[in-house]
């Protein structure tokens, strides 16, 4: 992360707590625009290094725990279709939300079918004119904007696709061990067989952000680099942020097959159910 990335994080963060922020209608251009060129960077290898696990079938079957087979759903965050497309193998409608050209054009790839829905624009501006059964943001889909104020923009953006018995579904990481971690946190990742990627994470506690760096290693290829920025959110304040937009707690366990939530782990998912009040 560049010191310059750093002060603007820092400086959009003071406007959201200055209030300064809060008229604004969604995720600021720094959010969308960071968020988009580091999906970008990444898109082409993004299924290897992350590939696909039996939890993204359990995120179909957990759903089905909530809704009827057929029902819409409209995902935050679909990247490269790898919830999305399981979704539809279950016979789910699927409407694919993502900021990036680069992941839903991979999303296209492996749909040529046409089975999800791909609609490209900044998740807290949205108004697709309609409601779906579940809007679901896995995989920390909420963290991408940056500032308390983006955050509260999101959830109403949620909350209007929402049908009145419908269900919201977030998935966030536990923060408990980032909040306190003092020093970069670096890990190396394999990228099949065409190289790895190296992934250095520092923490802002004030303004509970995380910065990410991600550097690419494939074989005959240059280097590549790309940074984002998320903001995380404990438990009690995503309900208070769902509260904001009249959204009511109803479930909430540590992973997709209801495992009891205990807190504390960050090595844990929260998986959060909210129902329109």
């Amino acid at each position: 992360m560049t010191t310059t990335a750093t002060e603007t994080v820092a400086a959009v963060t003071d406007e959201a707590v200055s209030g300064e922020a809060a008229a604004e209608p969604g995720m600021s251009g720094f959010a969308v625009s960071i968020t988009a060129a580091y999906s970008d960077a990444l898109a082409e290898v993004y299924d290897d290094i992350y590939p696909g696990t039996p939890d993204l079938e359990d995120i179909a079957d957990f759903l089905l725990t909530l809704t009827r087979p057929g029902a819409s759903v409209l995902e935050l965050g679909v990247g490269t279709g790898r919830v999305a497309l399981p979704l539809a193998d279950k016979g789910f409608r699927v409407h694919g939300v993502d900021a990036s050209e680069g992941m839903l054009a991979r999303l296209a790839e492996k749909d040529p079918e046409g089975r999800v829905t791909p609609v490209l624009g900044d998740f807290a501006t949205l108004d697709l004119g309609r409601t779906f059964d579940v809007v679901l943001a896995p995989f920390n889909a909420l963290c991408c904007a940056v500032t308390p104020a983006e955050q509260i923009a999101l959830i109403h953006a949620v909350a209007r696709h929402t049908a009145p018995d419908g269900h919201v579904v977030i998935e966030t990481f536990d923060p408990s061990d980032y909040h306190v971690q003092k020093k970069n946190e670096v890990n190396t990742y394999p990228i099949g067989t065409r190289g790895a990627m190296i992934e250095s994470v520092g923490v802002l506690p004030a303004s509970q952000n995380m910065m990410m760096q991600n550097t690419l290693f494939l074989d005959g290829e240059a280097p590549k680099s790309a940074t984002t920025v998320m903001r995380y959110l404990w438990p009690s304040e995503l309900d208070l942020l769902a509260g904001l937009a009249r959204l009511e707690l109803a479930e909430r366990y540590t992973g997709w097959q209801k495992q009891p939530f205990d807190g504390g782990d960050s090595r844990k998912m929260v998986v959060s159910v909210y129902r329109p009040l």
